[in-house]
């Protein structure tokens, strides 16, 4: 098993070896942040587990004008955004993200998912996404792909959450289920590496 982490300007892969060794203690947190395509499924998850707040101390977040608009989209006979849609359209007007559309579509997905991935991709950027087909095969051509539960072990990584906190998100994301399986492996063998919990412990 390999975890990837963030840190800087790169992205580490942790073996389950290197965890089991004690090596993340030898990371510091992340000096620079990095510019991310924010898709609308990340959002909606981190959202709902109350993780966007992390967000801006890892990403320069940057929106494609599809995404805005699917998670700002209001049903016929509605007048209320939801709360993952109010609380976009406040971080757009306080500066907290920047609209980015690219130059050069692809059509893999639906219209959000594609615009998301190809910003990244024309860009360099990281894409944060969870859709599950999207995810794998923007991973499978090279872009730096970040879901919620990649960056729960991140932020868990960097101390910010307790080891029961941790596991309790994980659990309350909407995202596949053999991911949050490896994120709370990785999760579990961090925190044995930091004595957070004993070797009978699963994590999950």
């Amino acid at each position: 098993m390999a975890i990837g982490l963030l840190r800087g300007s790169v992205c580490i892969v942790l073996t389950q070896r290197d965890l089991v060794s004690g090596r993340p203690t030898g990371y510091n947190s992340l000096v620079d942040k990095r510019d991310a395509a924010l898709d609308a499924s990340f959002w909606i998850n981190a959202h709902r587990a109350n993780l966007v707040e992390f967000l801006p101390d890892y990403f320069n977040l940057r929106a494609p004008t599809a995404v805005i608009e699917e998670i700002e989209y209001l049903l016929p006979g509605v007048v209320q955004l939801t709360p993952a849609g109010e609380s976009l359209r406040q971080w757009r007007q306080a500066g907290r993200l920047e609209i980015q559309d690219p130059t050069q579509a692809v059509d893999w997905f639906d219209r959000g998912e594609n615009a998301a991935i190809a910003l990244a991709r024309e860009q360099g950027y990281v894409l944060l996404i969870d859709d599950q087909a999207p995810y794998h095969l923007a991973k499978a051509r090279g872009l730096k792909t970040v879901g919620a539960t990649d960056f729960v072990v991140l932020v868990y990584a960097d101390g910010r959450l307790s080891y029961d906190d941790a596991l309790s998100v994980l659990a309350s994301l909407g995202t596949a289920e053999h991911l949050k399986r490896a994120a709370m492996t990785a999760v579990g063998l961090l925190a044995r590496q930091r004595s957070e919990r004993d070797g009978n412990d699963t994590g999950q």
